[in-house]
């Protein structure tokens, strides 16, 4: 891996299926953030064809690292994340979000100032951002939601892992410091980059959905890391799109209609790993 930065600089993954939002998401971070000359993207593009031309100022001075890949070989979004931590530079902090989402002016400096003000030596601050449609700058008033609600999932196909059923409003008061919580989402997380060479992502749980934030959590708490939710959201996130293309959809077109995909090996692999969590140990 490349030496690591201490300069300032933030490496932003971005993992992005079939998204019409992935290139609004991108302008508006780098218009919203307070140093974009800092901010460095790492996008996994899975599409049918080719995307839009806007970023093309920060493509060309380096500043978002793109891997393009054909929507029938995607192998699911915590693949595609893995992919995307490959494209790291050696930037000094870590974000991790999805490519359908808004922000809040400096939404970069506030995560970093919230990951310093966290009494821990290796905090993350991560949670489930409110919808899109909420005014960001009304929400920077009052405490942010925080992931504290974990089921067993009732599916066969799901084989009872563990999912987290979104974030809520706990806290009636806003305060400085990031309170503690249980669990990482990935569609808004900030971690020191060291993160990645600690916690690394599995490159064996293709076709992981469901199960890839309760596995992480469990990896980074084993590995010393301590995680809090944000004091305020400064990220809004496009919920459901239940209308949009989903890339379990491509797995027909690629396998043929008939053909089974094995997801019990990545299930089974998600489970151990969960239970014997160690950020340098991985069960087979």
């Amino acid at each position: 891996m490349p030496p690591r930065r201490e300069d300032g600089s933030v490496f932003l993954s971005v993992v992005s299926y079939r998204d019409e939002f992935c290139p609004d998401t991108l302008k508006e971070a780098f218009n919203k953030a307070k140093y974009p000359e800092n901010l460095f993207v790492g996008l996994v593009q899975q599409n049918c064809e080719e995307g839009s031309p806007i970023g093309t100022k920060f493509c060309n001075a380096g500043q978002i690292r793109v891997l393009k890949m054909k929507e029938t070989e995607s192998l699911g979004p915590y693949m595609a994340r893995y992919f995307a931590s490959k494209l790291w530079m050696g930037e000094q902090w870590y974000m991790q979000i999805d490519s359908h989402m808004t922000f809040l002016q400096d939404w970069d400096a506030l995560s970093i100032e919230m990951l310093q003000a966290a009494p821990s030596k290796k905090p993350v601050i991560s949670h489930y951002p409110p919808p899109h449609t909420a005014d960001l700058v009304q929400k920077s008033k009052v405490a942010a939601p925080r992931l504290c609600g974990p089921i067993f999932a009732t599916s066969d196909l799901e084989a009872q892992i563990v999912r987290l059923e979104g974030s809520y409003n706990y806290d009636s008061v806003k305060l400085d410091v990031p309170r503690f919580a249980p669990f990482v989402a990935a569609g808004y997380l900030v971690a020191h980059s060291d993160m990645l060479r600690e916690v690394p992502f599995d490159p064996f749980l293709p076709y992981i959905f469901m199960g890839e934030e309760i596995l992480l959590s469990a990896r980074l708490w084993t590995s010393g890391y301590d995680i809090f939710s944000p004091t305020y959201s400064l990220l809004g996130h496009r919920y459901v799109r239940s209308h949009k293309p989903k890339f379990w959809e491509s797995i027909h077109r690629t396998f043929t209609p008939g053909v089974s995909v094995d997801f019990s090996t990545s299930l089974r692999r998600n489970h151990c790993a969960s239970i014997l969590s160690h950020s340098t140990v991985f069960v087979t």
